[in-house]
């Protein structure tokens, strides 16, 4: 295509070409829409865009436009590492495309006795090209490729240029998509823990990094973990490797391994342990995700007996009269702690204590710490 016309082509069409790229932005990744203009516009014959891993010789996903799925899965599995300038374009400045034909060490007549042109391309018409790595993340490089027939001929300095300047709006776009499908993600995954366990949690991804908290875990009392600038740790250094390897493990398995869940009881001094259950969600297994992968995550559920004793020690202090010591002393036997270690916590005297538990046996009508418990335990928590 001549360079003026393209100029023109983009120029006329510049409005409704970006109008397509953000729409499908907006639209979960469907990009086949972006393709296909793209591909009218410069006069070519196919397009694909490449979610790789950050080594960008491995396609984890992939929007094509005027390729069939048996050559493009054959280009996935085998070709896309055979592609004379796959190693160079990993050298060159991402951000931009580059022409096959002018920007790369191998020129045409030795592309043309490549095992990529004769067992792939050959058969597809695809003797051109411009290509290039238009975004990078952490963990992924995407690649745009257009192609064009023999008869369509090359990519021009001037063509590539002019394409190039769309991929400004191109990386826009790109990015947020990846923003939105990540809070989708996160959204899809807390409210899948949520009705997983109705325990207050803390939602990991495959790094272990906190993604999202649960509003009832202001009723915990942290003690036994220790939050940092990468996630979370359990003070006690066995279990804090035993719960690392749990979610290393669980945030790689495959969705049909949900049943997998790691157990564990954090002790802490002078009170009840904080109940642990590390359990997986998968909103990274749905197959309607065309583009972006998104994180398997792992919920870490925290059940902490003492907190459920704010209403309870109300409760105990309406109904049966208690002082608001012995409501906590009540509470305390029903989390089922000694007199000695209570009195070693608060530092009070054991006389004390059994004098207080006299009165509120007293007043309960109960005679045995264990009935005292079962009373207690039977208030509603909240």
């Amino acid at each position: 295509m001549p360079d003026n016309t393209l100029r023109q082509r983009l120029a006329e069409h510049n409005e409704q070409l970006l109008g397509t790229l953000y729409g499908s932005a907006l639209s979960n990744g469907q990009w086949t829409p972006f393709l296909k203009r793209m591909i009218d516009l410069t006069g070519s014959r196919s397009a694909r865009l490449l979610l790789l891993n950050q080594g960008a010789n491995t396609v984890q996903r992939s929007i094509k436009v005027n390729i069939d799925d048996s050559a493009h899965q054959r280009y996935v599995e085998h070709f896309v590492n055979l592609c004379p300038w796959r190693t160079e374009l990993g050298e060159k400045p991402a951000g931009q495309l580059y022409s096959t034909y002018l920007d790369f060490s191998c020129r045409q007549p030795t592309f043309y006795q490549s095992e990529f042109f004769n067992d792939w391309a050959k058969g597809l018409d695809i003797h051109h090209g411009v290509c290039g790595t238009v975004y990078s993340t952490e963990q992924h490089k995407v690649q745009l490729l257009i192609q064009r027939t023999g008869g369509q001929g090359h990519y021009s300095r001037q063509e590539t240029n002019l394409i190039n300047s769309v991929l400004p709006h191109v990386r826009q776009a790109l990015r947020l998509s990846a923003l939105m499908a990540d809070r989708e993600a996160r959204l899809t995954s807390a409210l899948s823990a949520a009705q997983m366990h109705p325990l207050p949690f803390i939602l990991f991804n495959a790094n272990g990094q906190i993604r999202y908290f649960s509003p009832q875990l202001e009723q915990v009392t942290p003690t036994g973990l220790r939050f940092t600038a990468d996630g979370i740790e359990l003070t006690d250094p066995n279990l804090n490797q035993q719960f690392k390897a749990a979610l290393h493990r669980l945030t790689r398995k495959a969705a049909h391994c949900q049943t997998l869940e790691w157990r564990v009881e954090v002790p802490r001094a002078h009170c009840p342990p904080l109940y642990c259950l590390l359990a997986p969600v998968f909103p990274g297994a749905d197959p309607n995700l065309p583009f972006w992968q998104t994180d398997i995550h792992a919920a870490l559920y925290i059940r902490d007996p003492l907190a459920q004793t704010g209403k309870r020690h109300q409760q105990l202090m309406s109904t049966y009269g208690l002082t608001d010591a012995e409501a906590r002393l009540a509470q305390d036997i029903a989390l089922g702690l000694e007199l000695k270690a209570i009195a070693a916590r608060d530092h009070r005297s054991i006389h004390t204590l059994r004098s207080q538990l006299k009165s509120i046996f007293n007043k309960t009508g109960r005679c045995r710490q264990s009935q005292l418990a079962a009373l207690v335990n039977q208030l509603p928590a909240r």
